[in-house]
């Protein structure tokens, strides 16, 4: 299942939704086309303005505002889904963030947020197996070594030892302390699959799951109760 259909499931016909750090619109596009009202927002011009030409060339109608994530210009309860991908590891507060995706979001209703996996066998940013179960002051040594460092910048953070990693205990521990009800996308699916032998499924997943797994792909509710 693709992404914009995995996250379209969770929203209302006609439901409003938020692409944090939506980059060059691809998300925000197809959203648009589903026929939910989108909205982004993103630290890069050039990227909001190339995605904008994708509005245009593909018939759909998007709103992109130039903003840091954790200032979401937007009223309390607002949305009905909020997708982050990509972005918890190259702000400048990630708990920040959440807090405001959950002020954001109307009860009921839910997002996706990725958080990059500290111990994670291979890492997609510099593209190297092992790196992240070194001592980050080691990995910057073999970066620096292999010529692979990169600087931060405007748009956020690129080194490896200013992203923030995390692992899975500590990002539940951030998601709840936000207020969220939180599910481990990974673990849904084995237990809707494999039914009555999830059980066994599950043990191996969360025997890897702190080592291995790159990215934890998390699905957030804001509690209707409330």
């Amino acid at each position: 299942m693709k992404h914009c259909d995995y996250c379209a499931q969770f929203i209302a016909s006609s439901g409003g939704v938020l692409d944090v750090g939506s980059g060059k619109g691809k998300f925000l596009c197809e959203m648009a086309k589903r026929g939910f009202k989108v909205h982004g927002v993103e630290v890069n011009p050039d990227y909001i303005e190339e995605a904008k030409s994708q509005a245009v060339k593909e018939g759909v109608a998007i709103q992109v505002i130039n903003t840091q994530a954790e200032s979401l210009p937007f009223p309390n309860d607002y949305f009905n889904f909020v997708n982050c991908a990509e972005v918890t590891e190259h702000v400048e507060y990630p708990v920040r963030v959440c807090e405001e995706i959950y002020r954001v979001l109307k009860p009921g209703g839910y997002g996706y947020i990725s958080f990059h996996n500290r111990f994670g066998f291979y890492d997609y940013h510099y593209h190297l197996h092992f790196i992240n179960w070194l001592p980050r002051s080691v990995a910057e040594f073999i970066l620096f070594f292999l010529n692979k460092q990169k600087t931060d910048s405007i748009v956020g953070k690129q080194r490896l030892v200013t992203m923030h990693y995390f692992t899975y205990g500590q990002i539940k521990k951030i998601l709840e302390n936000s207020g969220f009800l939180v599910v481990d996308i990974r673990e849904e699916k084995i237990s809707k699959t494999y039914k009555y032998a999830a059980f066994l499924f599950l043990l191996i997943y969360y025997f890897f799951r702190s080592f291995y797994f790159n990215t934890f792909h998390i699905l957030v509710k804001k509690s209707d109760w409330l």
